[in-house]
């Protein structure tokens, strides 16, 4: 028998970290435990270090199945989102025909050439997204059954790299476990901190992680933008340690004392901290000198989040709403604000979960994971695992009771070292 709780295991690049959770009736998500562990094995979203990164994952769902008094877990899920990925823009076109009413055939037909032009050398396919259809000229968002000449479909396919789906494939392969389900990681983090009134007025959300920041930028209701930066909240901390310092110190230093803003820092003071050489004096660091750091860096990392946002042909009303487990540097909002001239503020995915969840649940960094079970959820509704192919080879659209369409995204990502050819 198949339980009704769900896994979703999250490859971070300092640690991983998996969730054991069910979606209630009244479609509040029940968090039954969650498992990390310190991990290496991931570089920029790709799991480089299979043997590690599947040891890990073994232990944590044994750990899993233990507390939860689960029966075996065969199923789990994983959102992905490799700094190497990026999208293609295709139109296909067809003549109806007679009777000259659009099919759900035809529809088929001309997804799976979108498919076929796709196709390149290593490289796989994640996603095929309908951006649009026109029926003789005219917009239409759904056109089974309507009468036309000619049909247009334009659609967005998100491609990557094959390292990236083959290496997280060796990761279970390694352990016996099916890999259900891979949503996009921007969409699992924007299902959970969003409300329909910011996707449709226009809203941007900036997601801090240890090595990428991500920019996920929402208006009519659809997902408009996303640039991933290669750059996040660790080069930060490696930033402080060239003060001196180990990593953990200078982790420490920067959550508790650090600020986003050199001008925010009221009453400097002195901190000593010991030297990373050996025999060397303590080091001592103005928390004025520190924000200095800590703000050059950030307006890096965001410069071109900002130059994005300043280019957009549409007002972001909602603001700005940031999330991640790199978001809880004292004054971000403030930096942010300054910088962009908009609101913004720290999302909150409270809302999704039952009240009987524990209150560590409620921080961004568990933003991830909860949107990707709710997302399992709507999936394995219209694929029961006793009916569907255990690998499927393309996802499916998502018809969340979340509010809307995941559709009608237009991505632009950032370009790298990794960029695709």
């Amino acid at each position: 028998m198949i339980s009704n709780k769900l896994i979703a295991i999250d490859f971070g690049s300092t640690r991983i970290s998996a969730m054991a959770a069910e979606v209630l009736e009244n479609g509040a998500l029940k968090i039954y435990t969650e498992e990390s562990k310190t991990s290496d094995d991931v570089k920029w979203g790709i799991v480089e270090k299979p043997s590690g990164a599947s040891f890990k994952v073994s232990e944590l769902l044994k750990t899993l199945k233990s507390k939860v008094k689960m029966p075996d877990i065969t199923h789990v899920s994983v959102s992905v989102g490799a700094k190497s990925m990026k999208h293609l823009s295709i139109s296909i076109s067809r003549f109806v025909g007679k009777p000259n009413v659009v099919s759900d055939d035809l529809l088929e037909d001309m997804l799976d050439e979108c498919e076929r032009k796709s196709q390149q050398p290593d490289i796989t396919i994640f996603d095929i997204i309908p951006v649009i259809y026109l029926l003789d000229g005219k917009k239409m968002d759904d056109p089974v059954g309507h009468r036309a000449n000619q049909i247009t479909a334009i659609y967005n396919v998100i491609l990557g790299n094959s390292i990236i789906k083959s290496e997280l494939e060796r990761c279970f392969d390694r352990t016996g476990i099916v890999l259900e389900y891979n949503p996009l990681a921007a969409e699992a983090l924007s299902t959970v901190v969003f409300e329909d009134m910011e996707r449709e007025v226009g809203c941007a959300l900036i997601n801090f992680g240890a090595t990428t920041t991500t920019l996920a930028v929402y208006h009519d209701g659809a997902l408009q933008h996303l640039l991933v930066v290669p750059l996040g909240a660790k080069n930060i901390t490696k930033d402080i340690q060239e003060l001196g310092i180990n990593e953990a110190n200078a982790e420490r230093l920067k959550c508790l004392k650090g600020c986003a803003l050199e001008s925010m820092v009221d009453d400097p003071m002195y901190i000593q901290i010991a030297s990373v050489e050996e025999g060397n004096p303590p080091v001592r660091i103005s928390t004025k000198f520190l924000a200095t750091i800590i703000e050059a860096r950030l307006e890096e990392i965001l410069q071109p989040v900002f130059d994005v946002i300043a280019k957009l042909p549409f007002k972001l009303e909602a603001g700005i709403v940031i999330t991640g487990g790199g978001s809880k540097l004292k004054n971000i909002t403030d930096f942010i604000a300054e910088k962009s001239g908009l609101y913004a503020r720290f999302g909150d995915h409270s809302e999704w979960l039952s009240e009987d969840t524990n209150e560590k649940f409620h921080d961004p960094m568990y933003a991830q994971l909860i949107g990707t079970i709710l997302l399992t959820n709507e999936y394995r509704k219209e694929h029961p695992i006793e009916e569907t192919i255990l690998k499927p080879e393309k996802a499916p659209k998502i018809k969340k009771n979340l509010g809307e369409k995941l559709s009608n995204r237009f991505f632009d990502f950032f370009n790298d070292d990794n960029k695709l050819n």
